[in-house]
């Protein structure tokens, strides 16, 4: 099982985290009441008793809809358009999607990090990080939430403290019993509220239990959730393209990717560095040429390429020195794993100042991994040039 693997990943997202949300030391635990609590807890475990559907490992799941309404026994990796989760997850989980939802008998034991453009919460979860257009809250969450979002909706529960960066905050004030379907509709925060937005937002009396706490957002020219969300799209799409295709094409270059970046790091640097350096000049000189100017453009163009693919091939790179370390060999699981691996870098990438040095090294970095990678190595040759030889003694041998 690989459930146990995976705390790496897990901590290194709650760090990123940690850098993009407004961080406030937590208040005493004032979570909701042991009753309600241990009432929602054996309504969840009733409603997934079932053992029949029970998936005791890691899941990795793919697609345009995916619906979760089987038990989990561990972390659950998904990538899709809409996610539905009608059921018991065990551990953490991870969801990039358009639309995700946490219905009524779902059930998150862990943390859930979500990405996506609209998230709505009507089950039960215990951690949120989520980064979303709209983020509506209408279940339980046991204990804090820490969120980047335009639209907060609250008409259910918080245990404990909300850290969030938003737009506007909704809390629903009044009780309307005839939405049977929500677990609750009057929003409350049993911690503190501590939120960063452009104006202080009006926040109803009596939603918050313990202190509200604004942070005027300093840049006003910040870019919004979505162009976010899109830009971490791209990323993932794009890596993602480029496995697949080295998958395709180049599964020898693919596999040697961990080996370029670990154990020839000074020379793939030096690769990076030197390679634009040179073909600029070597470029330069044939326009001066006149002749050749046709190859210049030619081979400008190839290099331009390079360096657009060069944070896919770094970010491939880091997966597989990943996996080959927690000895993982197959694709579909490799596959889960580039994606949170993709998110993190891009998570990096963002970073006020450190984000831009970052961004510069990872392509430096990726461009000389493919540069090595194409370049021919010597010991390949050695080995070639020595069983040439050893043939041609075995064959001398035989004639005589």
């Amino acid at each position: 099982m690989l459930k146990n693997k995976f705390k790496i990943i897990t901590l290194l997202m709650v760090i990123i985290l940690a850098f993009t949300v407004p961080i406030v030391q937590a208040a005493e635990d004032t979570t909701a009441t042991n009753e309600v609590n241990e009432q929602a807890t054996q309504q969840a475990v009733d409603a997934n008793a079932s053992m029949e559907n029970l998936k005791s490992e890691d899941i990795y799941l793919t697609g345009d809809e995916v619906t979760i309404d089987y038990m989990v026994d561990g972390n659950l990796f998904v990538f899709a358009n809409t996610v539905n989760i009608n059921s018991y997850i065990g551990g953490d989980a991870f969801i990039v999607a358009n639309t995700i939802n946490v219905n009524e008998n779902g059930y998150i034991f862990s943390n859930l990090f979500a990405i996506g453009k609209d998230i709505t919460i009507s089950g039960r979860i215990y951690d949120l990080y989520a980064c979303s257009n709209n983020i509506t809250i209408n279940g339980y969450i046991y204990r804090d939430i820490r969120t980047i979002t335009d639209n907060l909706n609250i008409s259910g529960i918080i245990g404990r403290n909300v850290y969030t960066k938003t737009n506007t905050i909704n809390i629903q004030t009044t009780s309307n019993e005839s939405e049977q379907s929500q677990v609750t509709s009057q929003g409350l925060i049993n911690g503190n509220l501590n939120y960063t937005s452009s104006t202080e937002l009006s926040i109803p009396e009596g939603t918050v239990t313990g202190s509200v706490n604004y942070t005027e957002e300093k840049s006003s020219n910040s870019a919004s959730v979505q162009t976010y969300i899109l830009s971490l799209g791209r990323f993932i799409v794009t890596v993602v393209l480029v496995w697949l295709i080295c998958l395709w094409l180049a599964p020898k270059f693919l596999k040697n990717t961990s080996k370029i970046i670990s154990k020839k790091f000074l020379p793939t640097l030096g690769y990076g560095i030197l390679t634009p350096i040179l073909a600029v000049i070597a470029f330069a000189l044939l326009i001066l040429l006149g002749i050749t100017s046709t190859i210049a453009t030619i081979g400008l163009a190839i290099l331009f390429i390079g360096i657009a693919l060069a944070p896919s091939i770094f970010a491939i790179a880091i997966n597989n020195l990943i996996c080959n370390k927690l000895k993982i060999e197959k694709n579909s699981v490799i596959f889960g794993i580039l994606i949170i691996t993709s998110a993190i870098l891009w998570a990096i990438c963002i970073i006020p100042v450190v984000g831009s040095f970052v961004s510069i090294a990872i392509s430096i970095l990726g461009l000389g991994i493919i540069i090595k990678g194409i370049l021919p190595s010597k010991n390949k040759d050695s080995k070639e040039n020595s069983s040439k030889k050893g043939n041609t003694e075995s064959h001398v041998k035989k004639s005589k």
